[in-house]
């Protein structure tokens, strides 16, 4: 009956969608995520979800937007984001190597509210290059 106990896996983070956001404020790589409870920053600035570190979701999104920006073939700086259903995260809003966390239900307004980088014909040319690179489902 004994024998050595297994780690545990961290709880998976239900559901995942990464989403782009190609619009008049930037490009964003949005990482959804639905967390329980609260989500703490360590003394060391890492951010955790009970005993869980999220630096992997935290690499993840911010590779996605990486794999964006050379799939765009632009220089556009694309921003990685990760949005949280569900927790609380510690003063609203941080930014975790580089990577605003974020409550979901803030994401809209927060990008409707950015000071235009991009105009009509460069947000049209890079949601033509993701749709054709990817076949965006309709």
């Amino acid at each position: 009956m004994g024998g050595p106990a297994r780690p545990r896996r961290p709880p998976a983070a239900r559901p995942t969608l990464t989403t782009w956001v190609i619009g008049p404020g930037g490009v964003f790589v949005v990482d959804s995520k639905q967390y329980r409870g609260r989500l703490q920053l360590d003394p060391s600035g890492r951010l955790w979800h009970g005993r869980y570190p999220l630096t992997t979701v935290l690499r993840t999104v911010s590779f996605e937007a990486d794999r964006a920006a050379q799939v765009l073939a632009d220089p556009q700086v694309v921003i990685p984001i990760v949005a949280v259903h569900g927790a609380q995260i510690p003063w609203g809003k941080v930014i975790v190597d580089g990577v605003p966390v974020m409550p979901a239900r803030r994401l809209p307004n927060m990008l409707r509210t950015l000071p235009p980088v991009l105009g009509p014909e460069r947000v049209a040319d890079l949601a033509t290059r993701a749709r054709v690179r990817f076949h965006a489902a309709a």
